[in-house]
């Protein structure tokens, strides 16, 4: 797409789309019409969906805060914290405090590639969040310049290109 509006409106068309086809399936059920009265909360739940915007957004992002991923996944901010205080989860700290979790980390069963969070356990053993997600975000001359994520996420022998490249720059901070 070439812009945030053609994005916006192809999302705005998909949703029309799938909401459509919601309502018509609600109506051919017979469900009452209260079960969607309340059009803010269900507004609110679908928007949390959408990645967050921040500064890094350009480099690392896009990312979701804690109450879209909440939102999400259907789980307690106490779950998420939980999950990046053992690496189960990749998680940054912003300067204000506020959580963002990349959304590349996640598969379509909303699941953390397992590749990837090997690649952050990695790395985090030796360096911060930002650091770790910035490494797995940009172009490695030792993945022919291209990114950990990319790599890791292709499958095949790649992936032990990642973990080497990875342990290979963890041992240099270590040092």
């Amino acid at each position: 797409m070439s812009d945030l509006t053609d994005c916006k409106q192809a999302l705005l068309d998909e949703l029309s789309r799938l909401v459509d086809e919601r309502f018509a399936m609600a109506e051919d059920a017979g469900v009452d019409a209260e079960v969607f009265a309340d059009t803010q909360r269900i507004a609110t739940a679908m928007a949390a969906a959408l990645p967050s915007v921040t500064v890094h957004d350009q480099r690392v992002g896009p990312f979701y805060d804690t109450a879209g991923l909440t939102s999400w996944l259907g789980v307690s901010k106490q779950a998420i914290a939980k999950r990046v205080k053992n690496n189960t989860l990749i998680g940054c700290q912003l300067e204000s405090g506020t959580w963002v979790y990349p959304t590349w980390q996640f598969t379509d069963a909303a699941k953390v590639d397992q590749h990837l969070l090997q690649v952050w356990q990695i790395l985090r053993e030796h360096t911060n969040a930002w650091t770790a997600v910035l490494w797995m975000c940009s172009p490695n001359p030792a993945l022919n310049d291209e990114t950990a994520v990319r790599y890791a996420t292709g499958g095949g022998d790649e992936f032990a290109e990642v973990l080497a490249a990875a342990h290979a720059d963890a041992a240099r901070w270590a040092a």
